[in-house]
């Protein structure tokens, strides 16, 4: 059995050969580590109003909470995903770290890759942590 110092460090060592840029890849580290404890848990709300309601107010943090909690169910727990279809979804988070790419006037190609790799990010990650 492995033992690790942090959640980040597990996460960081299992994502290493995760097929994107560098700070792709910690950012979607500080996805799964932010999860281990949150109030960002929308399992009990619908993602529609929550993405809605981010659409209405036109904020980046907003945005950032429904795409990170759809990334983070779509990587560990697709399952729960089920109130829709995944393309659904998917569609729904590509749009949130868009809308976040365009709020922070395109300065942080994060947010571009997160949008434009959704699902092979999203879906890889997932394998990856679920192999280990």
């Amino acid at each position: 059995m492995r033992m690790h110092t942090s959640v980040s460090v597990y996460f960081t060592n299992e994502l290493t050969n995760l097929q994107c840029d560098d700070l792709t890849r910690a950012y979607i580290v500080s996805i799964f580590t932010k999860f281990k404890a949150t109030s960002d848990d929308y399992s009990k709300d619908s993602l529609t109003l929550k993405y809605a309601e981010a659409k209405y107010r036109y904020d980046f943090v907003s945005f950032q909470k429904v795409a990170d909690y759809i990334f983070f169910c779509n990587s560990l727990f697709p399952e729960h995903l089920n109130n829709a279809s995944i393309d659904y979804y998917y569609s729904i988070g590509q749009l949130s770290y868009y809308s976040c790419y365009k709020l922070i006037n395109k300065q942080m190609k994060i947010y571009e890759d997160l949008a434009d790799n959704f699902v092979y990010l999203s879906q890889s990650s997932g394998e990856i942590i679920r192999k280990s």
